[in-house]
Parts: structure tokens; C-alpha cells; sequence
């Protein structure tokens, strides 16, 4: 008679090791999933950034914006003056969807590069500094990675200081 009581508790062991097995499984994608898209999200700051700097590079070199991306690999007004090593997907695209939106100037040429990812970032802080805008965006898509040129104004020349003239004043002794 024991040997009946004891015929259900191997099958009952299998799936208990089943269940803890999927928990285990179910934990590690989600930790591997937010470790990918943390890096992700670093690669984003990177080749974005690094868009901006060669977008600022080839605004200062030639007094314009860009035309296009490839300019910036290889600049049309010189034989080898690369802004850029070379042109970097957009690393939230998927599939064929790795092509960056581009942000135009009101000449028309590229001031800037946008991730066409519409999903929510996980980083909401602690951004490099010239990145602090990005913490109140709602998805991919509102970090802008843009060159503003400075406007450069004449340098403030202190004016003389005149004040009215006091009127003599008369000594008597």
C-alpha cells in the first residue's frame, strides 16, 4: 500500500521544478531586456551626439549647414576633411527602420538628427550636460540632437560714465 501513496510525488516535483525553472527564465529575459535597452540607450546618446559635434564642425568650417549625412563623412568643399568616420544607424530602429529623422535648418540644410523611435526612454536623469533637456522627454523621439549656431554680437564696450557737472563752489574765508 505505500507504494500507491508515493505515485503522484515524482510528478508533482517535475512540475514544481518546471514552474521554478520559467520563473528563473521569466527573470533573466526581463533583466537581460532592460540591460540591452540600457545600452541601446547609451548608443543613442553617442552616435547622436556625436551627429550634433560633426554637424557644429561642418557649420564652422564652411559658414553652412550640411545638405545631406554623407557631407559629413566627406566634406564636398575639401578632399579630406571628414567630419564624421561614418554614417551610424539609429540604434532604437527596427528591422529597416534604422534610418535617423532629420531636423532641418531654415536654410534647408541638416541642423540636427532624431531617433524615429516612439518608445519611453528608461533613463529620466543624470544626463551629461549638454543632454540635460532630455530628462523630461516622453519617448525616443523628443531627444533632438541639434546644433543651434551662436549668434555673435558685438562685445559689450563699456560706455563712459558722464555725470552732470556740480557747480563751482565758492570758497570764503
Amino acid at each position: 500500500m505505500p507504494r500507491r501513496a508515493s505515485k503522484g510525488f515524482s510528478y508533482i516535483m517535475v512540475m514544481a521544478a518546471i514552474v521554478i525553472i520559467g520563473i528563473v527564465a521569466e527573470a533573466a529575459r526581463v533583466s537581460t531586456w532592460r540591460v540591452m535597452q540600457a545600452d541601446r540607450e547609451a548608443e543613442l546618446l553617442f552616435r547622436g551626439g556625436a551627429y550634433r559635434n560633426a554637424i557644429e564642425s561642418f557649420y564652422q568650417s564652411n559658414g553652412q549647414f550640411p545638405r545631406e549625412l554623407e557631407d559629413l563623412v566627406k566634406d564636398p568643399r575639401s578632399a579630406s576633411r571628414r567630419h564624421l568616420r561614418a554614417l551610424y544607424p539609429d540604434p532604437m530602429g527596427k528591422g529597416d527602420k534604422k534610418a535617423w529623422l532629420l531636423v532641418r535648418a531654415v536654410d534647408g540644410g541638416i541642423a540636427g538628427v532624431v531617433s524615429a523611435s516612439t518608445g519611453e526612454p528608461m533613463k529620466q536623469a543624470n544626463f551629461p550636460k549638454q543632454f540635460e533637456k532630455f530628462a523630461l522627454a516622453k519617448s525616443y523621439s523628443e531627444w533632438i540632437f541639434e546644433y543651434v549656431p551662436v549668434k555673435r554680437t558685438a562685445p559689450n564696450v563699456p560706455r563712459p560714465i558722464t555725470t552732470p557737472a556740480a557747480p563751482p563752489v565758492l570758497k570764503t574765508f
